[in-house]
């Protein structure tokens, strides 16, 4: 089963989430930069994340809906954890708005974000299906 995107406003926004996607799966690098053979590959890339039409939710639920296909009628195991991504080291080329916050309690350090995904894996196989959820979260900054 192919895994992808197929529920966006605009189908040359569904053609180029499919791109990305594949590009990440097919190379196993996680930089915009590796991922993509020249300037304007990697310029299509952040387009699409910083478009209006595509929104956070957007990308979750096509992930959920792609694991839902993929591990149906199977027995499967959930495993969930949260992790912290601190973006410190890059506070002064980051737009400080509602998707940053920060990751510290006392509210001034610790620039980033929480995520806290759940992942599916076949229960026999160990074989991972996709994301049965992910929670995106921060505690807002105070200016």
């Amino acid at each position: 089963m192919k895994r992808g995107f197929t529920d966006l406003e605009d189908k040359r926004l569904v053609y180029r989430g499919n791109k990305i996607l594949s590009d990440l799966f097919s190379k196993s690098v996680h930089s915009i930069r590796q991922i993509n053979r020249n300037e304007s590959e990697a310029k299509a890339v952040y387009r699409f994340l910083q478009n209006d039409r595509v929104s956070e939710k957007d990308i979750i639920e096509n992930l959920i809906h792609n694991c839902r296909m993929a591990c149906a009628a199977r027995f499967v195991v959930c495993i969930q954890d949260t992790t912290e991504i601190n973006l410190s080291s890059h506070g002064k080329r980051i737009n400080k708005d509602s998707f940053v916050g920060t990751t510290n309690a006392k509210g001034s350090q610790g620039l980033g974000f929480f995520i806290h995904p759940s992942l599916v894996l076949d229960a026999v196989t160990g074989t991972p299906y996709g994301y049965s959820d992910i929670k995106v979260w921060n505690r807002p900054l105070e200016f």
